[in-house]
């Protein structure tokens, strides 16, 4: 079979359209040859098919690069060596099918221009670097890096990365084109121009040798293009960090810049990307890097949380912060910041629970091994959707959240790989086209007692895969065989939570521990899928009756109430569950399969029977764990619920403390008991999904279930 190259990949139609979108949303100046955006775009298909014909022919060259000054408040200004937009394309078209050849090899310690990476990641593992006890900080800085990187060796790394050469000679006349000056073109020996689309992608691969050779176990570097800070343990494995660092660098012809590089401590304080570290305190020198300080995705825009007399949540601080231009307006507001460290100790701890329960060290229950090193982005980047009024709308490459004249949230789309919507608002035909035509997976929650709307792309799936599983949902041995180990495996892992959290409490009641232990016995040995259905419902029976002792009389929890939940605790009950069915739907629709059948489900119109198959196994893991985390600690209170139509339901604060528990637990860090490696709860949610499909495919024998130890 004839392998696609990647200057071929570069020139298909698809690589090419995508590419000149992204050039389009990124709306730059015009180049050396004065051609703009506009004026490109009134002819673009005919400009394309010209550009992808002149490579092909080998007719292409790039034209010279226009120099721009970017002014930088008491800095020198930046200098950009910018592309025409034909050579931007390209470079773009050109990166887009390189890309997936070097991401593999890039390490986990680098977080700029990547798929999946942002600033956020970079601090929270500079957070987490402090947490783990490493005190002593390398802040170093680079001489002039974009300007001085080695060609030679630049392409020697790329070939010996990526052996299919065919898009050596275009790269080799991006990062080689002169510059345009007013008396001439001035050759450039060295470096990468510093406004070329591949430049980032370049400069990741010259220092990921960097990254493999100051890592080490003990040693946490973050990298962000080439500002990075080094967390040592010690003073002299600094000094030594250093050391290594210099020497790695003059070894690859670029230098420390020594006026900007320093060895420091947490206790001394020092700032990166923005942000200033000092002891245990985290807060934005650049206002605009304040929303990397915010969950993932809970960066409200400006006047979004700024009423004076709003409460701050327990353990949460004020800043005020200037929005960064990607997710605001860039006024000035007051942000609401939960604290992703310390929970507050109790204040009034009910009556109905034993002091125990209430301590601030109540620990999270431990799913598995944790995980130190693990820096995984997140596998679906969602967006929460949870204000009235709320109107989504694309603008450029942008999803706008907006409510009125204002913009609560803006988002590049191909940051996105799920919505879910849960107040009452509305969204453009245009937004909902793009979501579709990128895959995004849009569910829109109905009220208390209301089915989940959902949109999904069913087309997009396998076409034999779907076969084979409509054929196997036929075979009634199938079906029952994989229903007994979901259902022996939600069971297990709901007897896992409850023995955890009952550990303060002198633990679980040994009846209602041998209870459960029989009813996974009997689930796996049953001989009908009724009598599964009947041993789970015995089983969950016993354990939300376990459950609303540990809540506590106070709340009025007296077992599982869904349509609709009529109390506080199955409010929240639901809630996590729908955000955790969202998450199975999209990774289902990703694999190819049809999200509506399953095995343990029953079909019926609008359920996804199988989602609701495959995140059994992680309800009590996710979102039970997670409820008892928030109430035990006092994060959420009885007083964070309003009546809406007579229903309990969140208000705006404490839902967004919700959503932001179930995101942090959705990706925090694991070891998989099947084979040892490191994952996350998502992960570990999408190889269930893969290995569904494995079995439809004869891939594998018999399905077994996510149960951490």
């Amino acid at each position: 079979m004839q392998t696609t190259t990647l200057l071929q990949r570069t020139l298909q139609e698809d690589i090419l359209l995508a590419a000149w979108q992204r050039v389009q949303d990124n709306d730059g100046v015009a180049g050396c040859d004065g051609v703009t955006i506009d004026a490109f775009a009134r002819n673009a298909m005919s400009r394309i098919q010209q550009l992808a014909d002149e490579v092909r022919n080998g007719a292409y060259r790039s034209q010279p690069l226009r120099p721009i000054e970017l002014p930088r408040p008491g800095r020198a200004p930046r200098l950009l060596a910018v592309p025409t937009v034909r050579d931007r394309l390209l470079q773009t078209a050109a990166t887009l099918a390189l890309t997936p050849e070097l991401e593999p090899h890039f390490e986990d310690e680098s977080f700029a221009y990547r798929p999946g990476r942002c600033v956020p990641q970079a601090i929270e593992r500079v957070i987490r670097g402090r947490e783990r006890g490493n005190q002593w900080v390398v802040d170093a800085d680079i001489h002039s890096y974009f300007d001085n990187i080695p060609h030679a060796e630049l392409l020697e790394r790329l070939c010996a990365l990526v052996p299919d050469d065919s898009l050596l000679t275009l790269i080799i006349n991006w990062i080689q084109a002169p510059l345009q000056q007013p008396h001439g073109l001035v050759a450039r020996a060295c470096g990468i121009p510093q406004g070329g689309p591949i430049s980032p992608l370049l400069a990741n691969l010259y220092l990921d040798d960097f990254d493999e050779t100051i890592a080490r176990p003990g040693r946490w570097l973050v990298r962000y293009a080439d500002d990075f800070v080094i967390l040592c343990a010690n003073c002299e494995d600094a000094e030594l960090a250093l050391e290594q660092t210099d020497q790695w660098l003059a070894a690859a012809g670029l230098e420390l810049n020594f006026d900007k590089t320093r060895i420091t401590t947490f206790a001394q304080g020092f700032s990166f990307l923005g942000v200033c570290f000092q002891d245990d305190q985290v807060w934005a020198a650049d206002p605009a890097a304040a929303p990397w300080l915010l969950p993932r995705w809970l960066r409200p825009a400006a006047g979004a949380l700024s009423t004076p007399e709003r409460a701050v949540p327990p353990g949460a601080r004020r800043v005020k912060a200037a929005h960064a231009p990607q997710f605001g307006n860039g006024e000035a507001s007051e942000i609401v910041q939960p604290s992703p460290v310390r929970p507050r100790a109790a204040t009034t701890p009910s009556e109905a629970l034993p002091d125990a329960l209430r301590q601030a060290d109540i620990p999270e229950p431990d799913h598995g091994e944790l995980v130190e090193d693990y820096g995984a982005p997140p596998l679906l980047r969602t967006v929460h959707v949870a204000e009235d009024g709320a109107y989504l709308h694309k603008r450029g490459g942008r999803l706008i959240i907006s409510r009125g004249d204002e913009d609560l949230l803006e988002v590049p789309l191909e940051k996105i790989d799920q919505i879910s919507v849960a107040g009452e608002g509305a969204v453009s035909f245009a937004a909902l086209r793009e979501l579709t035509a990128r895959r995004v997976g849009f569910v829109v929650q109905g009220a208390p007692g209301e089915p989940l709307i959902g949109f999904s792309d069913l087309l997009g799936g396998t076409v034999d895969l779907q076969r084979r599983q409509f054929l196997r949902h036929q075979n009634p041995v199938f079906n029952l065989d994989l229903a007994r180990s979901i259902v022996a495996g939600k069971i297990g892992n709901s007897r896992l939570v409850l023995r955890r959290y009952y550990r303060l409490r002198g633990g679980l009641d040994p009846r209602l521990d041998e209870a459960l232990a029989q009813a996974l016995r009997q689930a796996k040995q049953a001989d009908s899928l009724d009598a599964v259905r009947g041993h789970e419902g015995t089983a969950a029976k016993r354990y939300f009756e376990a459950l609303a002792k540990l809540f506590g009389e106070s709340w009025h929890f007296n077992g599982r109430q869904r349509q609709p939940p009529r109390d506080p605790i199955n409010a929240m009950l639901s809630y996590g569950y729908a955000i955790l069915y969202q998450n199975m739907v999209t990774l289902i629709a990703r694999r190819g399969l049809n999200p509506h059948v399953g095995a343990l489900h029953a079909l019926r119109p609008g359920h996804a029977a199988l989602a609701s198959d495959l995140m059994e196994e992680f309800r009590s893991l996710v979102v039970d764990s997670t409820v008892l985390r928030l109430v035990l600690r006092d994060r959420i209170t009885r007083a964070d619920f309003r009546l809406e139509n007579g229903l309990p339901r969140l208000d705006s604060r404490a839902r967004r403390i919700f959503i932001a528990a179930i995101e942090d637990k959705l990706d925090s860090p694991l070891t998989h008991p099947r084979d040892g490696a490191p994952t996350d709860f998502r992960r570990a949610m999408q190889s269930q999904v893969t290995q569904w499909a494995d079995l439809l495919l004869g891939r594998t024998q018999r399905y077994e279930p996510f149960t951490p130890h």
